[in-house]
């Protein structure tokens, strides 16, 4: 029976990952050095898109189709699944898969929806950013893990992504803050994409919730709700993260 590296190999040339906010492509790095038997990985800076196309993700995504037009699978997450979606509304349909983690059609909370940040918690991100950055990460961190059971333990692991992240323009992270606060693909139906959509059970920004309104908007797309997981299932529940990355393959 072909096993999981040889199904990968053969069937995928280009594995494209995404990062979110608040980290750097080092988070998806150190998940696939760990987790994952290949090396065919393109792991990109979402904050170096975003400015060299002046914060416009349909640009952004040209420019990554463009250096890699044989991009076969392509996993994002959280904001990052913004960008995501441009590549995907790109290529048309054509047969390659999207894998989106945590993803939510518009980050920001309105009247009409309900999930993700209050927008008094964007702008304490952007007055923290600029007045104490680390503290601002370590507060974000404990944002996004939530209710996550294990939560102190796990918040030790993700600080790691502090040095990382230390080194980015605050420029850019503010730029890419306002992606997120902005950006709304709440009407934009992907129909005929079988994509996967990867939720936490406990994830407060991305609530499971979403997968009615990623339903309507792309009824041929499968989600799968990870048990007791949070905003970042691939840290906080690796196994059952990785089986069903195996499974949709």
């Amino acid at each position: 029976m072909t096993n999981y590296k040889d199904k990968i190999e053969e069937k995928y040339k280009k594995i494209l990952f995404i990062h979110g906010w608040g980290f750097t492509n080092q988070v998806w790095v150190d998940f696939i050095e760990n987790n994952i038997p290949m090396c065919n990985c393109i792991c990109i800076d979402l904050y170096k898109y975003i400015d060299n196309s002046n914060g416009d993700l349909t640009v952004a995504a040209k420019k990554i189709v463009n250096e890699h037009d044989d991009i076969d699978l392509v996993v994002s997450w959280s904001l990052g699944c913004f960008l995501g979606k441009e590549i995907e509304r790109l290529r048309n349909n054509r047969s390659f898969k999207m894998i989106y983690v945590s993803y939510n059609p518009k980050f920001k909370k309105t009247k009409d929806w309900k999930n993700g940040f209050n927008e008094n918690t964007i702008n304490q991100l952007r007055i923290d950013l600029k007045n104490d950055i680390k503290k601002s990460f370590k507060n974000f961190y404990l944002l996004i893990l939530g209710k996550y059971r294990t939560k102190k333990n796990l918040y030790k692991e993700i600080k790691k992504n502090l040095h990382p992240i230390m080194q980015i323009n605050i420029t850019s992270l503010l730029n890419a803050l306002d992606i997120l606060e902005k950006k709304d693909f709440l009407n934009c139906k992907f129909i005929g994409s079988k994509n996967l959509y990867i939720y936490g059970e406990n994830d407060e920004i991305s609530p499971p919730i979403i997968k009615e309104k990623i339903r309507y908007l792309g009824p041929d797309a499968s989600v799968v709700i990870i048990p007791n997981s949070s905003h970042i299932p691939f840290l906080t529940n690796k196994e059952c993260f990785l089986k069903i990355i195996k499974e949709f393959l």
